[in-house]
């Protein structure tokens, strides 16, 4: 079998869907593939792997999606896979290669199971939503019907004037790909659970274009053209230095696989920070790359560009917690801002 991308976005979403391996064997019956085929030792990727083996062996791939789509009917890569307009998140670097994941001590892990209160003023939500106006789905074209998505957000430095937007170097890296590429605001539900009018905003070709290599900061940062003198409804957030600490909790505003709006909130703990990268347990999905990483304050400590599942030897996380993640600790972001940007 050859193991496409689409095949390995798909392991990677599914995993992260059903998580519990013992639940994936009704999928598996559902499309109309023999559980005695599939190798089921392992964790939940493992499985998914095997399983989109046979499905492929046996050109079943799409009844195995709609399988998932029966109980997963508004997941948009899910619905992409079976369409001709193709959702391809961008790709995470894989965590050992750019840092040393380090590991989850004994303390944290009693602080994530509830040792530790998380009661909140309830203005942490108005908070929380505002915030959230300013975080958006970047979407760029990579062929007829399909399409590379990510997460970004406006943001402004103190002492510098411009309103810039920044999103992950391993999104978006090549000017050539500027005319391709828009970013969408609003891409998601109102309290009615309706769709709110999204509007898109095309790169400014001709403003600052910055960009650090994944193994620096994993950021490119440009302007947008605001032509009709509509992007001001989205504010912009404020980019400070900032003490983060392990234990600390984070919250994560994101369109994880392209999908609509959506905040992970207190299942996420810093596991580890230095003056390069914050670590933490949370439940990021894939396509979340570019995110802002907040703390309880709503003030950024990272962005968010790189996930991934545990290792063979690591700590055994809580039930409900899938992936340690990685940001870019927001003192670096900063300093390469005002390293790059001149007034």
């Amino acid at each position: 079998m050859a193991w496409t991308k689409k095949l390995t976005q798909l392991n990677d979403v599914l995993s992260d869907l059903v998580s519990n391996k013992e639940g994936i064997t009704k999928y598996v019956k559902a499309s109309g593939l023999k559980p005695q085929f599939i190798d089921t030792s392992g964790n939940a990727m493992d499985v998914w792997s095997n399983v989109l083996s046979e499905a492929d062996k046996s050109s079943k791939v799409d009844q195995l999606i709609e399988s998932v789509l029966a109980t997963y009917p508004e997941n948009s890569f899910l619905k992409s896979a079976l369409n001709s307009k193709e959702i391809d998140f961008s790709a995470s670097p894989d965590i050992d290669d750019t840092s040393e994941w380090q590991d989850v001590s004994e303390d944290t892990l009693e602080v994530l199971t509830m040792e530790q209160s998380t009661l909140l003023p309830v203005n942490f939500l108005a908070k929380g939503v505002q915030k959230s106006k300013s975080v958006g789905k970047v979407e760029i074209k990579i062929g007829n019907n399909s399409y590379n998505v990510g997460t970004g957000f406006l943001f402004k430095v103190k002492g510098i004037k411009d309103i810039f937007f920044i999103t992950n170097y391993h999104v978006i890296n090549n000017r050539k790909d500027i005319a391709k590429t828009r970013v969408i605001f609003d891409y998601e539900l109102d309290v009615e659970d309706n769709t709110v009018n999204s509007r898109s905003f095309k790169i400014d070709e001709n403003g600052p274009w910055y960009c650090s290599e994944i193994k620096d900061c994993d950021a490119t940062v440009f302007r947008l053209i605001d032509e009709e003198n509509t992007l001001d409804q989205y504010g912009w957030i404020e980019l400070k230095e900032i003490e983060v600490s392990k234990n600390d909790f984070v919250n994560i505003i994101q369109h994880p696989k392209g999908e609509m709006k959506q905040v992970s909130l207190y299942h996420n703990i810093v596991t580890h920070s230095d003056d390069r990268v914050v670590q933490y347990l949370t439940d990021t999905l894939k396509g979340s790359s570019g995110s802002p990483v907040f703390n309880s304050d709503w003030d950024v400590v990272a962005l968010h560009h790189s996930g991934g599942g545990s290792k063979p030897g690591e700590s055994e996380l809580p039930l409900g917690v899938k992936s340690r993640n990685e940001g870019i600790f927001i003192n670096k972001i900063i300093q390469f801002i005002n390293d790059n940007h001149k007034n």
